[in-house]
Order: structure tokens, then C-alpha cells, then sequence
């Protein structure tokens, strides 16, 4: 893996552990073994690194939707590659609390679920034309509502309800 890479491997678990205000890019470029000097080669800042994370966490995601596949298999592999990347940046855009930087990283992740949102809308009116918002926002209720269930309520495996869910939602948009 190169040094980019671990950064941002680095960088995502950081981010979902600590939150992005309490993430200091030292301790990051420390824990890797690499200087600051290496360290900020890849990367100024902290909102830098955020936007990677992001934006190469929607890329992977995208490619699942790619091919020739059934559509119930590819929107299953594009929501298990968002909760591998996007899922836990996303748990930025409702953070709380006045610690600086928080108020930066929700305001980015927010921008980047309305950018994925819009890729999403886009996708689905090739699918339904005149019904591409209402399929993105739906798709994306199920995706999330599923990891939210798990985290915040319990009892209830994620990726469960998105095979469930994405199995229902397929169906139905392929019926159109």
C-alpha cells in the first residue's frame, strides 16, 4: 500500500473514532512513521484530507454501480462499498458539538452526500426518466436507515436490511 493510501486508511479510522476536531495530523504522520514533512507532501490539511477520504470513498462506491449486472447486485455492491468508506464520514455531517472543526467537517460531508445524492438521481433517471429524485432519496433512506438502525438502536444487522431493502427497491424499479 503506498504512503497516500495508508494516510487515508489512517485518516478514516481516525476521523470515525475521534471526530474530526480531536484527529491531529502529527499523531496521524507519528503513527504511520513518517515525518511531518512527508506527511503534509500528500496533504496541507486536515479539510484536505477529509475531502480526499470523501471523494475516494464516493469513487469506490460509484464503481460498484458499473457493468452489466443485474441492478438488485450492483446497488447492493454500491451500498456495501459506501458503508465501508462514505457511511462513517457521513456520521460527520450530524455531528455536534462546539469544538472547532466540527462546524467545517459537517458542512463538507453535508456537500458530499448532496453530491452523491445528485450522482445518485442522475443514475436512477436513466433508469425511471421523471422519477430520478424521488429513487435517489428513497435508495439513500434505505442505505442509511439500515446503519442507523444498527448503530443507534440495535438489534438489527445493517447489511441485512440493505439485501432486504435493496431486494424490495430493485424489484420495484425494474417493474417500471
Amino acid at each position: 500500500m503506498d504512503t497516500r493510501a495508508r494516510i487515508l486508511q489512517a485518516a478514516r479510522r481516525a476521523f470515525a473514532e475521534k471526530g474530526y476536531a480531536a484527529t491531529r495530523l502529527d499523531e496521524l504522520a507519528a503513527e504511520l512513521g513518517l515525518t511531518k514533512g512527508a506527511f503534509y507532501h500528500h496533504f496541507r490539511n486536515k479539510r484536505e484530507l477529509l475531502l480526499a477520504l470523501l471523494e475516494a470513498s464516493q469513487a469506490e462506491a460509484r464503481r460498484a454501480l458499473e457493468g452489466e449486472a443485474p441492478l438488485e447486485e450492483r446497488l447492493l455492491r454500491y451500498a456495501l462499498a459506501y458503508q465501508e468508506g462514505v457511511e462513517p464520514l457521513a456520521a460527520l455531517a450530524s455531528a455536534h458539538g462546539g469544538r472547532g472543526g466540527e462546524e467545517e467537517a459537517r458542512s463538507l460531508a453535508q456537500e458530499a452526500m448532496r453530491r452523491e445524492l445528485a450522482f445518485l438521481e442522475a443514475f436512477f433517471s436513466r433508469l425511471a426518466p421523471g422519477k430520478g429524485r424521488e429513487l435517489a432519496a428513497l435508495f439513500a433512506s434505505i442505505v442509511h436507515g439500515a446503519y442507523m438502525l444498527e448503530k443507534h438502536v440495535g438489534g438489527y444487522r445493517a447489511e441485512d436490511l440493505i439485501k432486504e431493502g435493496i431486494r424490495v427497491f430493485a424489484k420495484g424499479v425494474e417493474e417500471r
